[in-house]
């Protein structure tokens, strides 16, 4: 837990372990330490000068996903393929960081934790392969937004049952649980609780959640034959991507929803925004 371990300075690196096993508060609270303005006087590793650091948004998610999709990303509506590379559970351990599948949707793939470093895997970031897997078709883009981890995003509903209370953490703290400019609390059909709302929530543009799901309560009915899950009562969080496993359900437009507790497929992405 951060509170009780605290992690100040993450890295984030090709070809090494993907964080998982950690709960959205810990990703939320991570995610905003890294700017360094909780840590006094200790330099920042970074040398990033003045940044504000969160954990991704829903409408920083579609953004990207929206971007990659078009001109200006990898284009022609071409899916992302995947990170279907696993080490199998060594040490906790299942996704790892910056490889492209062959296909969009191919099976997992597993790999040995000690090849990582060998820089003759088929796929790695900077291949031919590998760029298949970047929003932009080459090294300049971003990678793992499909496959490797379900990755939290800060985007929640907020009802009054053991999930959100014992698992929201700052999300709830901050601004009495409402939203602010780091997190995005929905509408529920109950005011605060039950489900999420579709008829006030699909008003919500360019998160691509509404706009691309046909359903949202399924596999494959979201663009790309991705998952679409809208946030309920028990699963009040939200994840996007899906993991190294998943195959034909994983995608960019894919979309979750979980408890917000720790699992082995679940792990997150910071943003920074130079101020």
């Amino acid at each position: 837990m951060v509170n009780e371990t605290p992690i100040k300075w993450p890295t984030f690196q090709p070809l090494r372990p993907s964080f998982n096993y950690i709960g959205i508060s810990d990703a939320y609270e991570l995610c905003k330490a890294i700017d360094g303005s909780d840590n006094g006087s200790e330099e920042n590793p970074y040398q990033l000068g003045k940044v504000d650091s969160h954990l991704t948004k829903n409408s920083e998610w579609g953004a990207v996903a929206y971007l990659s999709y078009s001109d200006y990303g990898i284009g022609n509506a071409t899916e992302v393929t995947l990170n279907n590379r696993s080490v199998g559970g060594i040490n906790n351990v299942w996704a790892v960081t910056g490889f492209g599948a062959s296909t969009p949707n191919a099976n997992t793939e597993t790999i040995d934790f000690t090849v990582l470093t060998s820089g003759t895997l088929e796929g790695i970031w900077y291949t031919t392969q590998g760029d298949n897997a970047s929003t932009t078709g080459n090294v300049s883009g971003v990678y793992d937004m499909s496959g490797g981890v379900w990755e939290w995003t800060a985007g929640y509903i907020a009802p009054n049952n053991v999930h959100y209370q014992n698992y929201g953490g700052k999300l709830k703290e901050e601004n009495s649980g409402n939203s602010n400019k780091y997190k995005s609390k929905y509408k529920g059909t109950n005011g605060d609780a039950a489900n999420y709302e579709n008829e006030t929530n699909k008003k919500r543009k360019g998160e691509a959640i509404w706009e691309t799901s046909t359903a949202g309560n399924t596999n494959h009915s979201s663009w790309n034959k991705d998952n679409s899950f809208f946030l309920h009562s028990d699963y009040p969080f939200t994840m996007r991507g899906g993991r190294w496993a998943d195959g034909d359900y994983t995608g960019i437009f894919g979309f979750e929803n979980d408890e917000g507790i720790c699992w082995s497929y679940n792990g997150f992405r910071a943003v920074l925004v130079c101020e």
